[in-house]
């Protein structure tokens, strides 16, 4: 016969081990943390074509380096803050803009052989634009601090590889998409 004390310690360990593991492994993220991600992706995305119009109208160059700068530098401050490694926030962010440029590109080229005239109301870009992508830097950063660490989970990566061309894919041409996810693909 088992002494019940004995019982109750056995019963005891196996259910702090069990917490311990519990408590040890963070739980994968869930399939709606990449999709959010690539949704706030596919907005700032979207900005790239009224970015376009403004700068066909402007004669302004698709390359801001000084204004890129400006909001990596920005990143790396608040990605640290997130527990995010910096430099990698400020390529998944360099990625963002990259992407955005091959649309910007694309547009101007289409617009050019075309002999587009100047749009009508473009948008102002300080006053209408910036303020939708300051607003999507801190949630992109944090969208990126709910997955960070996950990137080579299996779940993680086959829901990036099959929700990118779903989410990005209709609006967006493969090449922007890898673009744009390039820092998020797991090096194996």
């Amino acid at each position: 016969m088992t002494d019940p004390r004995s019982l109750r310690h056995l019963f005891c360990c196996i259910t702090a081990l069990l917490l311990a593991g519990c408590a040890a492994a963070p739980a994968a993220p869930a399939r709606t943390d990449v999709s959010q991600l690539l949704s706030l992706q596919k907005t700032r995305l979207d900005v790239a074509a009224p970015v376009a119009r403004s700068k066909w109208n402007s004669h302004a160059p698709i390359d801001d380096p000084a204004r890129e700068q400006a909001i990596l530098d920005d990143v790396a401050v608040r990605a640290q803050k997130l527990g995010l490694d910096a430099q990698w926030a400020r390529r998944f962010f360099q990625d963002q803009f990259d992407a955005g440029k091959i649309v910007q590109r694309d547009l101007h080229r289409q617009w050019k052989l075309e002999q587009r005239p100047p749009f009508a109301n473009p948008p102002d870009l300080a006053q209408e634009v910036r303020p939708v992508l300051d607003r999507l830097t801190p949630e992109l950063l944090s969208a990126l601090a709910r997955l960070n660490g996950h990137w080579c989970d299996p779940a993680v990566a086959g829901s990036l590889d099959e929700l990118a061309p779903q989410i990005l894919g209709a609006d967006y041409a493969p090449s922007v998409q890898e673009k744009a996810t390039q820092a998020l693909r797991c090096l194996r």
